[in-house]
């Protein structure tokens, strides 16, 4: 009788579209083509469903090994199961790996469920583990494996594949079939990979185990998208760490754009561009960009800062071929965004939230993302020395339901952020959390955009000193709605115990939102309330007159509202090209002339929740929130 090896990979949770199990898929399916371990073992379909404990379990029938594939949003539920498996089979060997399996062995002195631990990747690790137990060999050969011995834990050698080639696919092998079958109803996720590896060394990152880069097959790589195509998937996440870092990989986005017009899919291909942006990055965004299936192109910088980026092992774009840059994607009609972390050792207040304002200056007012440091088990980061030397210390804090509806079935998930280091005290970092919250919801969000540019163009008011004193205003000079919303935020953000950091209001649908989303959003619903108590704010700049108010207009005009499907701008200053000049990377003055600028939305947005989906959620890349952006039809008239 055949031995029944069972491979898991929980998925985020059970309300939301499920991302099928890429990462044990690829290892079945590499099982399943090796003779000798399919005639020895059963190989059942993979369990991916994140159903509650009980309705789990029943999903094995005797089994005799179970391994489990870990990550953030699954960990816990993992460890919740197998100790289940444990007390139905106390035979079933259990088998963890995965991203968030630490090297070593300290998951087996921790967790006596756990049998046997694998790193790194796994096709290879995962057939020489079984051939060894089908031949009574010792696991002492097998690499990239911890056990538990009569002497103690052994951990075998680090090795990893040095050619990925000949590796078969999840998705023509048929691996994903039978999971689909079984849920007609829910949308399934895909990932693709067109290549394994990254050349940087970041401290926080642990997305890749080799800096050699291996590439699969084009062959291989067109088959699998034309199969997501085929099977009407929307979303397709591609797992490269560097998209774009070589030249086929223009092919690739060309090829996607074809399955998509042939077969109407996917709708979205995301990838994660290289982090040193070039003619490959640009021409294979501007593909992606301009038939629709992506949102725009990354600017990655992390932090602006020398010594963090020293501390982090990184190296940045400077700023001046960022500006260029930033400059060659707008005149192309591409939006871009910038990504920064914040609690990154030898950050302070002051150097971060300068950063994000030089990212301004250098051009940056599409959009911009903050996420706070996590740290995993397999980084720089993560090692204790590491964490010691700089100060570290973190919080451990829920996994946030953010743009789905989280559904855990009884099974918490956490990841650990950093809230204090050594040149950032927490109290530090929760006023940089807000800085950065007020910065987005103001200006790449739009509500204040303009005013900012302006006054920074013609008044020499630095976007630091201004974001500064809107933030004083707000927590220090000014009572009643603003004032009592950011408060609440920032006590929320400060509270690591509860880490209520979700922002949710059933108005703008169930799902949860990052607080500078909700923010936007509450600003919007009052809107009457948040014109009438920012005006005192900009007038106290001392703007003339005239053209404050034609400003204040233009201002207040292009904020994209739900059931505002167009609107005319009568104004005595020709705004429209003074800003678009500034988003091309120039400066052109502002003429006085008498204009009217006729907006049409592309897309009409009749309730709240909607306008919080299609506007925030799917648009805030490509500036949906404001009426100037490349996808609405505008009309500029002299006289």
């Amino acid at each position: 009788m055949k031995k029944r090896f069972y491979l898991v990979q929980i998925g985020v949770s059970y309300s939301s579209p499920v991302f099928l199990p890429y990462s044990v898929g690829c290892i079945a399916a590499y099982l399943k083509e090796d003779s000798e371990i399919v005639e020895y073992y059963d190989i059942p379909d993979i369990v991916v469903m994140r159903e509650k404990i009980s309705d789990t379990v029943k999903r094995f029938e005797k089994p005799d090994y179970v391994a489990m594939s870990c990550f953030t949003w699954n960990l816990e539920y993992n460890k919740t199961l197998a100790k289940e498996l444990k007390k139905l089979y106390p035979e079933v060997k259990i088998i963890f790996g995965g991203h968030s399996v630490p090297a070593g062995g300290e998951f087996l002195e921790k967790y006596d469920f756990i049998d046997y631990l694998m790193h790194n990747e796994g096709e290879e690790t995962t057939a020489l583990f079984l051939k060894a137990l089908k031949n009574g060999d010792s696991l002492t050969s097998v690499p990239n494996l911890s056990f538990r011995t009569e002497e103690g834990i052994i951990t075998t050698e680090e090795k990893h594949p040095a050619d990925i080639s000949s590796y078969p696919s999840p998705y023509i092998a048929g691996i994903f079939d039978n999971i689909m079958k079984e849920f007609p109803d829910r949308e399934f996720h895909a990932t693709l990979e067109t290549n394994r590896g990254c050349p940087y060394t970041c401290a926080y990152c642990e997305w890749c185990f080799t800096k050699k880069l291996r590439q699969f097959p084009m062959g291989k790589i067109k088959a699998e998208i034309e199969w997501i195509a085929k099977n009407k998937i929307k979303y397709c996440y591609c797992a490269d760490a560097n998209f774009g870092i070589f030249e086929r990989d223009v092919e690739i986005a060309e090829y996607v754009i074809e399955q998509k017009k042939k077969y109407g899919y996917p709708d979205v291909f995301k990838p994660c561009y290289a982090k040193e942006s070039d003619d490959t990055v640009f021409e294979a965004g501007y593909i992606l960009n301009k038939n629709n299936a992506d949102k725009g192109v990354t600017l990655a910088y992390q932090s602006l800062d020398g010594k963090t980026l020293e501390n982090i092992g990184r190296k940045n774009l400077t700023l001046e071929h960022f500006s260029s840059l930033d400059a060659r994607y707008n005149e192309a009609g591409i939006p871009t965004y910038t990504e920064l972390i914040l609690g990154l050792p030898g950050e302070t207040y002051e150097s971060f939230c300068r950063g994000m304002c030089r990212l301004l200056e250098s051009g940056q007012n599409n959009s911009m993302t903050v996420y706070e440091c996590q740290v995993y088990p397999n980084t720089q980061m993560g090692n204790k020395e590491y964490r010691e030397k700089h100060g570290i210390k973190t919080s451990k804090i829920p996994l946030l339901g953010i743009h789905y509806n989280p559904e855990f079935n009884g099974v918490g998930e956490y990841f650990d952020v950093i809230t204090e280091t050594a040149s950032m005290p927490k109290s530090d970092w929760v006023k940089a959390c807000m800085f950065a919250v007020i910065l987005q919801t103001f200006h790449h969000l739009g509500l204040l955009r303009y005013f900012a540019i302006y006054l920074n163009k013609e008044k020499n008011v630095s976007y630091y000193d201004f974001y500064n004193m809107l933030y004083d205003y707000i927590y220090k000079d000014s009572k009643g709605f603003m004032h009592e919303f950011f408060t609440d935020l920032y006590r929320r953000k400060a509270d690591t115990e509860k880490a209520e950091w979700t922002y949710q209001r059933d108005v703008f649908g169930t799902t949860g939102w990052y607080f500078e989303e909700g923010a936007f959003l509450e600003m919007v619903y009052h809107f009457d309330s948040f014109r009438d108590e920012i005006k005192p704010f900009l007038m106290s700049f001392g703007i003339e007159d005239d053209v404050f108010f034609n400003l204040f207009n233009y201002q207040e005009s292009l904020i994209r509202k739900p059931f505002v499907n167009g609107v005319t701008v009568k104004s005595q200053y020709d705004f429209y090209h003074y800003f678009t000049a500034v988003d091309e990377g120039r400066y052109e003055p502002l003429r006085k002339i008498e204009n009217t600028l006729e907006i049409f939305a592309h897309k009409s947005i009749s309730s709240w929740d909607e306008y919080a989906r299609e506007i925030i959620w799917f648009g805030k890349r490509y500036s949906a929130t404001l009426l100037v952006n490349p996808r609405e039809k505008i009309t500029f008239t002299e006289g």
